[in-house]
């Protein structure tokens, strides 16, 4: 293939299939019912990237070897990605309430931190981490996943990442109090993380936090929370199977690019006492809690499905680490299908599930072991 047919091929547009699109207005529409401080943004135009990617057979095994061309592998040092994973760089904040001129209220629960021990973090995630990081050049950006772990039992992930532009990001791109992006002042849509096989639900939520240690007006380095709404048996993804990172302009993916499969990390099971049936699942990074107890029922048969209010995980040296409590949120995102009792929350700290005695919620003590 010479130079131009590789260029007349990557400059093709490629329409997204209908389907394709309402699955992922679905998971924005449901991203943007979470608990975040901040919201993600529907779909903005972003600069036409050297790289194409078509999603029609006839010409996705063309577009997968000709972006490949612009993948390298790169080194990342452990000790800074298992920081980066885990949210290392963060910031954490004090319950806030704020009134815009308009009248409109901006509600930040409080967010607290834990510091990341890395001899823990190493022992807990090494095994399940990326051979290497991998980087891609895509116009003026540079794209680097620096590392990226998965859990497949609760259908979460975490996965740090940079983006480079000598031109730099717009001013005020980054909210350092916070630690989070403001997707108002971003001028281009960060990547969609999502499974490279066909599963049921193809597309995981994510909420972005910025490792302030390490941005700059320059670089923007982040740590993203992912979780898929339906349980691992139901939407059929594996972590075995990889990731895609894609990036869209408005509704058409321009670029694909294929992050390796890793194993998955493991997880504890903990049975309702009362059912037999599986209540929590939980991980070093993340959960999947059944809150099939907050379901119930009016006279006339209409379904009330209530909200959680309190959820903890107790420790064996009697500390807890309160993840949401009233105007408390330690939960980096929390995703779940309205259709479904199945809550997946991402922890903001690293958990080690050896430790864990008991889970709380609302009330209700499963006890582990």
């Amino acid at each position: 293939m010479d130079e131009k047919q590789l260029h007349d091929i990557l400059g093709q547009n490629v329409e997204v299939p209908d389907m394709v699109n309402k699955k992922l207005e679905q998971t924005y529409g449901l991203m943007a019912q979470k608990k975040c401080p901040a919201k993600r943004r529907r779909f903005r135009p972003m600069r036409t990237v050297l790289v194409a990617v078509a999603l029609i057979a006839a010409l996705c095994a063309t577009a997968t070897a000709a972006y490949q061309l612009f993948r390298q592998d790169v080194a990342v040092s452990k000790p800074q990605l298992v920081q980066g994973i885990l949210g290392g760089g963060g910031t954490a904040w004090d319950e806030e309430k704020n009134y815009d001129q308009m009248g409109r209220l901006s509600y930040w629960p409080k967010r607290e931190l834990a510091p990341v021990d890395e001899e823990q973090a190493m022992k807990l995630l090494g095994d399940y981490l990326p051979e290497s990081g991998y980087q891609w050049q895509l116009e003026d950006f540079t794209f680097t996943v620096e590392g990226y772990v998965l859990d497949e039992h609760t259908s979460t992930g975490r996965i740090y990442y940079t983006i480079e532009r000598p031109s730099g990001f717009p001013e005020g791109v980054v909210d350092w109090e916070h630690g989070v992006l403001d997707f108002t002042k971003v001028d281009f849509d960060l990547p969609s993380f999502e499974p490279q096989t066909e599963v049921k639900w193809p597309w995981l939520g994510g909420r972005q936090y910025v490792d302030v240690t390490r941005s700059t007006s320059e670089k923007l380095v982040i740590v993203e929370a992912l979780a898929n709404p339906l349980a691992a048996s139901d939407a059929g993804w594996k972590a075995a199977d990889g990731l895609c990172a894609k990036f869209y302009d408005g509704k058409k993916a321009i670029a694909n690019l294929e992050l390796p499969g890793v194993e998955s990390l493991p997880a504890v099971t903990v049975k309702n006492p009362e059912t037999g049936e599986t209540a929590v699942t939980f991980s070093a990074i993340g959960m999947m809690l059944d809150t099939q107890y907050l379901r119930s029922y009016l006279p006339n048969g209409d379904e009330i499905h209530d909200t959680m209010k309190y959820l903890a995980l107790e420790y064996a040296d009697g500390t807890s680490y309160v993840i949401l409590d009233g105007g408390l949120d330690n939960a980096d995102y929390v995703c779940s299908d309205e259709k479904s009792t199945l809550h997946h929350i991402c922890f903001n700290r690293l958990v080690d599930p050896d430790q864990v005695t008991a889970v709380v919620v609302d009330g209700q003590r499963y006890q582990v072991g």
